[in-house]
């Protein structure tokens, strides 16, 4: 796949099992491209799930539905289980399908400190300042004990 915006950048010498240029099929222009990511586990977090792994992402989908189909394994955290019968009666809004599924765990609220629309709508911004926080100072175990367990 063509990738804009890394002309000017060491990343494609210092990483050329990941990033090559080459000629575009298309025209005369060179152009970088990068290695299609396969990675082995994918976890998204979505409104509505049930038993089998069929999920449901209300609103934006951002990056969610292709990281289930390039990963080789999937699992969904839901804000809520609900009935089967809610995704045959709709099955257009599945955004994953239950065969791309290993498993389903039910975690309310558990996008934060980030949005899970129409559940929770704005960003926690202190938890997200913690957050990074804790990425920057080498914590995150840490952080992660403490939103999670309730313990620091």
């Amino acid at each position: 796949m063509g990738v804009g915006g890394l002309w000017g950048s060491d990343l494609i010498a210092q990483r050329p099992e990941f990033f090559q240029v080459m000629k575009s099929p298309f025209s005369d222009e060179e152009v970088v491209t990068v290695k299609a990511l396969r990675p082995d586990w994918a976890i998204i977090h979505v409104q509505e799930a049930d038993q089998y792994g069929n999920a449901r992402i209300l609103g934006s989908e951002f990056q969610d539905v292709l990281l289930s189909r390039a990963a080789k394994k999937t699992i969904i955290t839901t804000e809520k289980l609900v009935d089967t019968q809610t995704f045959q009666q709709e099955p257009k809004q599945t955004s994953v399908p239950y065969f791309l599924v290993e498993a389903v765990v039910v975690v309310p609220e558990g996008a934060k400190p980030g949005i899970c629309y129409p559940n929770y709508k704005t960003v926690d911004a202190i938890g997200m300042k913690a957050y990074g926080q804790a990425i920057k100072e080498g914590k995150l175990n840490e952080y992660l004990t403490q939103v999670t367990e309730g313990r620091g």
